[in-house]
């Protein structure tokens, strides 16, 4: 296990680097490259930056019209319009997605009742163990897709949720660049740049660079959070139909005063405590932070026709360093006494590497074209966990003053000890995946595929026992009908397994949660095919889930019992554009979930959701763009705890005051509601009240 060292990113250099590359020609001029491609018959790798598709429903090249499952796609127009700059913030507006901000710096997202856990990074599937949740930066990426229900054929472990695929920025044909400047409530300060562009004349080897850098407060006391990013990727043609791309990201996050756990919300007497918004249960010495480094190659070569071959190989190391203090017991409401302190410091490291190569083409059969994919993707994680353990007679176990007024001076820094190995295993993962889409007639086709895997895991983490030697197939079937010129009927069924390390009450490990994903719906393509409307039911259920059922005193270990949980609802949702002006990305969901025994089931999930973002640009005035965006969610609860339905709404303004020059003025929360963001545990903590921010972005 390597030594953590403190290595923030520089990432006033690396702006400086992105701008010298400007200003020097690193980047060739676009008169020259264009005169260059002009030039060119036909140069591969530049056909291929202009009709790069997202494969991240099935693996194939399909639209979201033709994809027979529900997906979701928020592009960069939107993200920046609502200044959505972590990945958090812009799942909220996403149809059918609830984040649950445990604590101001761990998130879980879910969709139909269950965690999400299934990711992708441009359509790649990432095992169970990479764990890319939290905040974030969306510099980074083009835009951020919601495939909702199972998807085991291509991440191979999760539950029947959804999944999330981050498309990664890539370069482009033509010289571009955008610098942008944010300022905002509680000290935010926010600098973004962005470079792309042909590094050669004749345009066959190109570059992206993005930097980003955010320093801010909070409305939290004490809390306040520091994040770079910094992104670079390079593509080029090799030979005649070959291409290669090398990417690499460099993220960090370092948070002051974190949360771990969060507020009580019931005090002795049964009755519910409402804090002031800002309050928090941190200490100043408290800390968390994540150190994320990732790289990437890719190579594509064309075979023949319309197959291709496509092996990328990543590699991630990842570092989370953390001094912790977290809060337990129940107040009294009079007194406000009662609250105990349990600190920790922790080090957490991983080193993962993944391999996925894929053959894809189109074949003839019965006077049709189909297309397929076949894919083996290989992975492994080294991880690991160090504890170091503060004196049992310090100060910071023991009794605390009465909550709100804590100022984090509280308690002092324990004398943590020395450290001891909480935590050493490693995850091995093999797939072999294949997909096929089939036209049966002009208006039936199909798409059918399966997933199979094995994953193997040896070691340890907390007293927990991770040693898993399972394998699985799940297979996946879609269909579609077309129905009208503009509306195709579907259905699909997939399914897909998730690893458990839970055991029973005779200390046996469960096994493995099985997930299943039926939806029917209809889609729909309105003016002028600019508008994709999707109605849809489903039924998702999970057999075997782990439900805690009690604790063994002579083994000291809690023990599972499986069971099953089954959600169903509907989903209505309104993506694209009404008119050239006017923009919109509106979606309902309803679901419900119950136990075996028909109870109902993870309450702190609401029943009903309801997200609406709309942008409009004045014909009279195209210089003039106005937004807005609100969330909804029904009535949620856990046990006693209560939360009621709410909204909120955010709005935004923006002004182009030449074609370089743009001016922007965000306002969250416009009702300035105040609300608890997540359920997901018996502790939570208060949204954002309101606020503002301004943005000035310069495009060349």
């Amino acid at each position: 296990m390597p030594i953590y060292q403190n290595r923030p990113t520089d990432i006033s250099t690396k702006l400086a680097l992105i701008i010298s590359l400007i200003s020097s020609g690193g980047f060739a001029s676009a008169a020259n490259v264009s005169k260059a491609v002009a030039e060119v018959e036909e140069v591969y790798v530049i056909g291929i930056r202009e009709n790069r598709i997202s494969k991240g429903a099935t693996g194939l090249a399909m639209s979201t019209y033709e994809t027979p499952q529900s997906v979701t796609i928020m592009d960069k127009e939107l993200i920046d319009a609502f200044a959505l700059n972590d990945v958090n913030t812009a799942l909220k507006l996403i149809t059918g997605i609830n984040v649950n901000e445990t604590e101001t710096d761990r998130t879980y997202y879910n969709s139909r009742g269950f965690d999400i856990k299934s990711l992708q990074v441009y359509g790649i599937g990432l095992p169970f163990n990479w764990n890319i949740v939290g905040a974030l930066d969306t510099s980074i990426y083009e835009k951020v897709e919601v495939i909702r229900g199972a998807n085991g054929l291509l991440t191979g472990t999760g539950n029947p949720s959804g999944t999330i695929n981050y498309i990664r920025k890539r370069p482009t044909n033509e010289l571009q660049a955008s610098a942008e400047l944010s300022l905002g409530e509680w000290n935010m300060q926010r600098a973004e740049a962005d470079v792309s562009g042909p590094l050669n004349e004749s345009g066959t080897w190109a570059g992206r660079f993005v930097a980003a850098s955010q320093d801010a407060e909070s409305y939290l006391d004490s809390y306040n959070t520091k994040r770079n990013t910094f992104y670079g990727v390079i593509d080029g043609q090799l030979g005649d139909n070959a291409m290669l791309t090398l990417g690499y990201t460099d993220q960090t996050s370092e948070a002051n005063s974190p949360l771990w756990g969060a507020l009580p919300l019931l005090y002795t007497n049964g009755e519910a405590t409402n804090y002031p918004t800002s309050t928090s249960t941190s200490m100043d010495w408290a800390h968390y932070n994540t150190y994320s480094k990732t790289g990437f190659i890719e190579y594509t070569h064309k075979l023949f026709a319309d197959w291709e071959l496509k092996a990328v190989l990543t590699h991630n190391d990842y570092e989370e360093p953390s001094e912790l203090f977290y809060v337990y017991g129940t107040p009294d409401k009079q007194t406000g006494e009662g609250l105990f302190g349990w600190p920790g410091k922790y080090f957490n490291d991983s080193q993962r590497t993944l391999l996925d190569t894929t053959l894809s083409g189109s074949f003839e059969l019965g006077g049709k074209s189909h297309d397929l994919l076949i894919g083996v993707n290989v992975s492994k994680a080294d991880s690991g966990y160090l504890e170091y353990d503060a004196p049992t007679d310090d100060p910071a176990w023991g009794a605390l003053p009465a909550l709100p007024g804590w100022t984090g001076a509280e308690i002092t820094r324990p004398n943590f000890g020395p450290a001891q190995v909480a935590g050493d295993w490693r995850d091995d993962v093999r797939r072999f995946y294949a997909i096929s889409h089939l036209d049966a007639t002009d208006k039936l086709d199909f798409v059918v595929g399966l997933n199979a895997i094995d994953v193997k895991t040896k070691g340890f983490n907390f007293g927990d026992n991770m040693h898993k030697d399972e394998q699985k197939i799940s297979p996946y079937a879609g269909v579609n009908y077309q129905i009208a010129r503009n509306a195709k009927l579907y259905a699909s069924y997939s399914d897909i397994y998730e690893p458990q390390i839970e055991v029973d009450q005779n200390l046996d490990q469960l096994g493995a949660a099985i997930g299943k994903s039926y939806e029917l719906g209809l889609k729909t393509e309105l003016f002028d095919q600019r508008l994709l409307a999707t109605g849809s039911v489903f039924k998702a259920a999970q057999e075997n889930y782990a439900d805690y059922a009690g604790f063994d005193s002579v083994a000291g270990v809690n023990y599972y019992q499986g069971i099953d949980v089954v959600s169903q609802g509907f989903e209505l949702e309104a993506s694209g554009c009404i008119t050239d002006n006017w923009h919109l990305l509106a979606g309902f969901t309803r679901v419900d979930l119950v136990n075996e025994d028909g109870s109902p089931a993870r309450t702190f999930v609401p029943n009903k959701t309801f997200n609406l973002s709309t942008r409009y640009t004045f014909t009279q005035i195209p210089a003039l763009e106005i937004g807005s965006s609100i969330r909804w969610q029904d009535k949620i609860y856990l046990g006693d705890i209560h939360q009621r339905a709410y909204s909120v709404m955010s709005a935004y303004i923006n002004y182009a005051v030449n074609r370089h020059t743009k001016l922007a003025l965000n306002i969250n929360n416009l009702s300035d509601k105040k609300y608890l963001s997540s359920l997901y545990w018996d502790q939570s903590f208060y949204g954002a009240p309101r606020n503002v921010s301004a943005s000035l972005k310069l495009s060349f």
